[in-house]
Order: structure tokens, then C-alpha cells, then sequence
């Protein structure tokens, strides 16, 4: 009983949040039509409830028999609840203990495609996403003597005829009633949470034992949440309206979740590098103290040297201007002998150039026992008289070393020879 007692204060509280968080005035708005396939309507009648997602959303308009013996259930519903996706599903559901019952029925994911009418029918739940589960009458109705002698036999035949054809029946009985589906991945789910729900069922039992202990803080808890369920009771009506938005709400806040998802998955390995670096960080603001202490003199002298190199920078500016504005001057000359030379050097300018003046020095050198000697420089004596041509030696205007002869003369057909070879030598 204290269990149920705070689970129930629990529930208070979540539902006291949610209308603070999602309340707001009822509004109309237009409606759509909708229709559900069943193996069997279950006492279904135009005028009962269809509730989606757990809010009331509209009524039924007819119930029919399709060509295939099933029952179709026509509804509408404020549009606000559409549109309805591939894999929604509904269900009927006792109303209460008089046995009156209600459709209730799942949108379905919001990333699945909408459910779509066909023709001129509107969308339809097919028979495969409908279940219709047992209801008390029906289970008591098991016992009464007719029913139960009918049962007997009918077990009994079921039986012989069905002999070694169990996985035949498993799947008709998923056919027939897609709740045991469900009931089974259900069943798996809680299989492999078991480790949670002991947990939550030892949580409850520690606080349970609390509120054993402070039984007059859980009496003001109790009366506190009272209070709370009929301020809740008496806005009914937008708490159903917040509920209504609620599937749309989440339908829209869905993206932005699986993006802050990513995120986080994405992060974690930032994290965990940062978590790895933070030693090192801790040691470079601990040494940052004491290189600090130690490179204040060095940015000392630092600043006297910068204070004095200042002005030399100043005194340099009228060059550096200089220098700029002949660079702009000589950008365009610069790019064209940037493109000249490498030309020249490809074709073997400067290798042709030099051995222009090789040759010519060869040619018109003297020359002794030993090599060829080029004149450079030509010496005029006082009287004039070393300055003429001459073809033999002149007393006084001797060139020779020692008592060899500087030159041998040539004739004029040779030196024209020499002139052609050296020209064709140029112009190839």
C-alpha cells in the first residue's frame, strides 16, 4: 500500500507538469475522416469515442460489414490528430464496467510515410495493425455451463485436428489477434531490461521505507498532491487539448533531438581527448609561473631594444619608399627580362655570347713560344711612332718577351678567312 500510495503522488506530480508545461485554451478546428478494419466490431456503435494517443479526438460515424465479412468502423476526428502513418494501429477498449467500448488508435511513427486513401475512401487501418482484446464478460462468460461444455468439446476436437501443427497455429493466433505479437516483443523487452526493473522495484522499496519513517511529511505530501489532482480534475479540458498537441509537439521536437544526439555521439571522443590532455594543461599553467618569472628580465631588455630600433625604423622609411616606387616602376621591365633571360638561357645565349669574345681574342691576340696574348690596352709613346700599322717590326715599339718574336704577320686573305669563319660561327 505505500508503494501504490507514492507511485500514485508520483503520478500527481508528472501530470501537474505536464499541464503546466503544455496547457492551454481548447480551440476548434476542421475535421477528417478516418476508417478502421476489425475482425469484429465488439459492440461498437456510431457515437462512441475514438481516441488517439490517448487524448479524445473525435467519434464514430458508422460501422459497416465489408465485402469480406469484417467489420469497417467510419470515424472523424479533428484534423488536428491527421494525418495517420503506414504503421498505425488501434485497438478497442472497454469504456468502463458497463461494457461500453471505445476506439483507440496509434498514429504511428513520424518519420513513416502518411497513411493514404485509396479512390474516393479515405485512409484506412488495415485489419493487420487492429486488435481486439478480451474483455471481462467474455472471460467470465467462459463459465457458464453451456459455454463451458461448448469449450470442452471444441478443445477436445481442436485437438485431434490439430495434432503436430503447432507452428501452424502459433501463426494463426498472431493472425487472429496481433496483440500476442505485440505481447511477446513486450515480453522480450522486459527480458532484457530486467537488471532496470530490479533496480526500480528495489528504489521503490527504499523509498517507501522513507515515507515509513516521516509518516507526517508523507501525510502533507498526500494532501499537498490531493489538492494538486483536483486543480488538475478542474482544467480537464486544456489538459486534453495539451495532450491532443502533445504527439505534434514531439513529432516536431524529434529532429532536434536526433540532432543533439549526434552531437553527443560525435563529442564524446573530443571529451575524452580533452579529459586526456587536462595533466599536460595542468603542468604548462603550473611551469607557466616560473617561465614567466624568468623571461620578465629578457622582455626588459626586449623593450629597450625595441625603444631604440624604433627610430632607425623611422630613418629607414624615406628608402624603403624609394625603394618601393622603383619597384613599381620596374614591376613591368622586371617581368619581361623575368621572361627573357630563362629564354635566353634555353637557346644557349650566354654560352654563344662569351664565345664571341673567346674567339675574338683569339683572333687578334699575339702571340709567343708560349700562348696567345690579348691586348688591352694600347700605349702611345711620346713621338707617335708605335701608333701606325706596321707589317715589320719598328726600332722602338718592340712587343716581344724576351728576344721571340710577338706576332707572326698574316696576310689580309687570312684574316678575311678568320672574319667569315668567326661570322658563320655566330649565325648558325
Amino acid at each position: 500500500m505505500r508503494r501504490l500510495a507514492i507511485l500514485t503522488a508520483l503520478a500527481a506530480v508528472a501530470l501537474a507538469a505536464a499541464v503546466a508545461t503544455l496547457g492551454g485554451s481548447a480551440q476548434g478546428s476542421a475535421s477528417a475522416t478516418f476508417q478502421v478494419i476489425f475482425d469484429d466490431a465488439r459492440g461498437l456503435v456510431p457515437g462512441q469515442l475514438v481516441k488517439i494517443a490517448g487524448a479524445q479526438a473525435g467519434t464514430i460515424q458508422d460501422v459497416s460489414l465489408t465485402p469480406g465479412f469484417q467489420a469497417r468502423i467510419r470515424a472523424t476526428v479533428s484534423s488536428a490528430f491527421m494525418p495517420l502513418h503506414r504503421d498505425a494501429s488501434c485497438t478497442i477498449r472497454p469504456e468502463g464496467l458497463i461494457g461500453e467500448n471505445y476506439v483507440e488508435c496509434d498514429p504511428g511513427t513520424p518519420g513513416s510515410p502518411p497513411l493514404r486513401g485509396v479512390g474516393d475512401a479515405p485512409p484506412t487501418v488495415p485489419v493487420g495493425h487492429t486488435t481486439e482484446p478480451v474483455s471481462l464478460l467474455d472471460l467470465f462468460g467462459i463459465f457458464n455451463a453451456p459455454t463451458r461444455e461448448r469449450l470442452t468439446v471444441l478443445l477436445n476436437e481442436l485437438g485431434v485436428a490439430t495434432s503436430a501443427r503447432g507452428q501452424d497455429i502459433n501463426a494463426i493466433l498472431r493472425r487472429a489477434n496481433p496483440a500476442l505479437g505485440a505481447a511477446q516483443r513486450v515480453i522480450g523487452i522486459l527480458e532484457r531490461q530486467r537488471g532496470q526493473l530490479a533496480t526500480l522495484v528495489g528504489a521503490t522499496d527504499v523509498i517507501a521505507r522513507s515515507g515509513a519513517s516521516h509518516p507526517r511529511a508523507l501525510q502533507a505530501f498526500l494532501d499537498q498532491s490531493a489538492r494538486l489532482t483536483a486543480l488538475t480534475a478542474r482544467h480537464r479540458g486544456p489538459l486534453g487539448t495539451a495532450v491532443a498537441r502533445l504527439p505534434r509537439l514531439l513529432a516536431v521536437t524529434e529532429p532536434a533531438l536526433r540532432r543533439l544526439d549526434t552531437v553527443a555521439v560525435q563529442g564524446t571522443p573530443l571529451l575524452g581527448q580533452l579529459r586526456a590532455a587536462a595533466p599536460a594543461l595542468d603542468r604548462v599553467a603550473t611551469d607557466l609561473g616560473p617561465f614567466a618569472a624568468a623571461a620578465r628580465p629578457a622582455l626588459a631588455r626586449l623593450g629597450r631594444a625595441v625603444g631604440r630600433t624604433v627610430p632607425a625604423l623611422r630613418g629607414a622609411v624615406p628608402l624603403l619608399t624609394t625603394i618601393r616606387g622603383y619597384a613599381d616602376r620596374s614591376k613591368a621591365s622586371t617581368l619581361l627580362t623575368g621572361t627573357l633571360l630563362p629564354e635566353l638561357q634555353r637557346r644557349g645565349f650566354f654560352e654563344n655570347f662569351l664565345s664571341v669574345f673567346y674567339y675574338i681574342g683569339a683572333a687578334l691576340a699575339r702571340e709567343d713560344a708560349t700562348s696567345h696574348l690579348l691586348s688591352i690596352a694600347v700605349l702611345a709613346p711620346a713621338n707617335g711612332a708605335c701608333g701606325n700599322y706596321a707589317t715589320t717590326p719598328v726600332a722602338g715599339c718592340s712587343a716581344h718577351y724576351g728576344s721571340a718574336r710577338a706576332y707572326t704577320p698574316v696576310s689580309p686573305r687570312d684574316n678575311d678567312a678568320s672574319l667569315q669563319a668567326l661570322l658563320r660561327y655566330l649565325l648558325r
